[in-house]
């Protein structure tokens, strides 16, 4: 089981990671609009988050060494995430987004991003 919460904590990185990349991506771009894989990497990412949460309840259960998880810190990343989430599929469709919504979402990716690593 640790060797799949480690795989799954470094695909969930590289989710975050790429979806971090295609929002920068459309920054250099006059017209800019939401990249398809920003929503599949968002979905990937929430799904395997919530898979690690599982495998380390499940891992606390069987072995009381192991740390549970700070479920607040999980919530806002959830909150976050779902957050950009509803904002991609609101403007998927569209032919652009303003830049005020870009920025949203590439703050909100960031916060998720840096909230991860800076809240132990």
């Amino acid at each position: 089981m640790k060797t799949a919460y480690s795989i799954l904590v470094g695909l969930h990185v590289v989710t975050v990671i790429a979806m971090i990349a295609l929002l920068a991506a459309e920054g250099r771009k006059a017209v800019k609009k939401i990249p398809k894989g920003v929503t599949h990497a968002g979905l990937t990412a929430l799904v395997l988050g919530i898979t690690m949460i599982v495998i380390n309840a499940m891992r606390h259960n069987s072995d009381s060494a192991v740390a549970l998880l700070n479920h607040t810190k999980y919530g806002i990343k959830f909150l976050v995430l779902a957050t950009i989430l509803a904002i991609a599929f609101k403007y998927s469709k569209k032919p652009s987004i303003t830049n005020e919504t870009w920025i949203a979402l590439v703050g909100l990716s960031l916060f998720n991003f840096i909230l991860a690593g800076a809240w132990q």
